[in-house]
């Protein structure tokens, strides 16, 4: 309970210092403060933490009062003024924080539109009550109230999204900043421009300003919305300190702050189109991963059947040998070396059994893609070992060639062996549903060709009609009465994830034959 007191107390010492900071740097400026991020502070900090810290954004504004002296020489306008930020961020938080979740997730288009009509609506209260309280006529009060929502609303959209996403800065613990070389080159260009922009043209008509799209634009696609963020909260900076430096005549302000706003929000949009993207990927990652479980599961309860009459020759190869052996170790003159090579036999068996399970074990075990250099022709023994139940009850032949001079590949070796486990099986299929008679037989070979290994599956069977074809590796296309349609399917987006391809024709002899590369294994010198 301590440490959580302690946490939330710097977090209310950060916000608090912040807050002054901001605010007395913009009554410096006069009347109306352009870049005041003061609301925009508390208004990230309500969104981030809860309607519940609403008091906070009530007390900053009497402190910062307080310390500047408005509070003594105009206590109702610093009370308007703090009413005004407090219920404004309080609605901006119930907006955006539906359900009592935890935080906005500002990576989410939806979110970014409830930001943009909260912003609008929290500047348009807050630069209104601070109008009204000014003691000036109407028209000077409404033109003091557009500025003033104006500033607010570009303030909010660029410096209060970086207090939602990163939060205050902390008191303990160092800063780990680990930047790549395109991350220094992102922060140059944006840096370079901004000079550009807001310092070397300052008071001078802006040509640049769009070409500060770019490094944005680069930030957000990289880094999705935290970029886009952090690089929309340090390009506030700089027209704040050019104000400061250089000073801006009144239409040069207008003007960059309507081009900083345009910018925030096209920056934000992408920044949230590029993290959703990333999330629904991340998404269809984890369920097709989900999905490929699901297929091996399936295809090995299917062969479960079929191994336990292929398990049982072993089996009983193996308790045959092992009486044999006693018969002669229990005669009257034990031929203890006859004995030993009969049980050496019986051991082979067991063996021969637990490869078998194993193999179907790892088949069907879950997880993620695991790249190592493996032995195709291994994979390859795997798998016909696997639907080899299958096979021989149907009367049909498994072969491999031309596997054991090839060179490793960099795969994960449960998905490519399901890979060849389901062109296999979807072969010995074919060819039991037509019931050809002369010889039916799945021949899987390959070769190195190109920088990669090309593996090809054919069978003897009658092949593949054209408009099956056609749609062959869709989701849910089948030619088996009783099938899923999610083996080929399932196949394809696993060779895909390897880097590689795989595709179907018909042999020239009549059966089907499918092709899939797969990466060469990286040997060290």
């Amino acid at each position: 309970m301590s440490k959580l007191w302690l946490r939330r107390a710097v977090k209310l010492a950060s916000y608090l210092c912040l807050y002054v900071v901001a605010d007395g740097a913009a009554l410096a400026h006069g009347d109306v403060a352009p870049w005041n991020a003061a609301a925009a502070l508390s208004f990230g900090l309500v969104a981030r933490l809860g309607p519940g810290w609403s008091w906070a954004a009530l007390a900053a504004p009497v402190l910062a009062g307080a310390l500047g002296g408005e509070l003594w020489s105009g206590p109702g306008a610093v009370s308007v003024r703090a009413v005004a930020e407090a219920a404004a961020c309080a609605g901006a938080a119930l907006v955006l924080r539906p359900h009592g979740v935890e935080r906005p997730d500002l990576g989410r288009l939806r979110t970014i539109f409830l930001l943009f009509v909260t912003t609008i609506a929290a500047a348009a209260l807050i630069g209104a009550a601070r109008a009204a309280v000014a003691g000036l006529d109407l028209w000077p009060a409404v033109e003091l109230a557009g500025r003033l929502i104006l500033a607010h609303m570009v303030a909010i959209l660029t410096v209060a999204p970086l207090v939602v996403i990163r939060g205050l800065p902390r008191a303990w613990g160092p800063v780990r900043l680990t930047p790549s070389i395109e991350a220094l080159l992102q922060v140059a260009a944006l840096a370079i421009l901004a000079w550009e922009v807001f310092g070397r043209f300052v008071n001078q008509e802006i040509h640049f300003f769009y070409l500060l799209f770019l490094p944005l634009a680069w930030i957000a696609t990289r880094h999705g919305q935290p970029g886009a963020a952090t690089a929309l909260g340090a390009l506030f900076a700089a027209p704040l300190a050019s104000d400061w430096l250089f000073g801006h005549h009144d239409p040069a302000v207008i003007e960059l702050q309507i081009r900083l706003g345009v910018l925030a929000m096209t920056s934000l949009l992408l920044g949230a189109m590029v993290s959703e993207r990333r999330l629904s990927e991340s998404r269809m990652l984890a369920r097709q991963t989900e999905l490929a479980h699901f297929q091996r599961l399936n295809v090995g309860w299917e062969m479960a059947s079929a191994l336990a009459h292929e398990l049982n020759q072993p089996l009983t190869a193996a308790m045959n040998y092992t009486q044999a052996a006693q018969r002669l170790i229990a005669a009257p003159s034990p031929d203890l070396a006859r004995a030993g090579a009969v049980m050496a036999k019986s051991v082979d068996q067991i063996e021969r059994v637990g490869q078998t399970i194993h193999g179907l074990r790892d088949f069907m075990r879950k997880g993620e893609l695991r790249l190592a250099a493996n032995d195709l022709r291994e994979m390859v023994e795997d798998a016909l070992r696997l639907v080899s139940a299958e096979a021989n009850a149907a009367g049909i032949g498994l072969h491999a060639v031309g596997l054991g001079a090839l060179p490793p590949v960099m795969v994960d070796k449960t998905q490519i062996v399901q890979v060849l486990v389901n062109l296999a099986r979807n072969a010995v299929q074919a060819l039991a549903a037509t019931g050809r008679g002369d010889n039916p037989t799945v021949l899987v070979s390959g070769r190195a060709v190109d920088g990669v290994v090309e593996v090809t599956v054919t069978d003897n069977g009658p092949g593949l009609a054209p408009q099956v074809l056609a749609r062959l590796f869709e989701p849910f296309v089948t030619t088996k009465p009783a099938g899923m349609g999610l083996g080929l399917s399932i196949s394809k987006s696993i060779v895909e994830a390897h880097d590689s391809r795989l595709w179907a024709e018909n042999a020239a002899h009549g059966g089907a034959t499918f092709h899939f590369t797969l990466p060469l294994a990286v040997v060290d010198a």
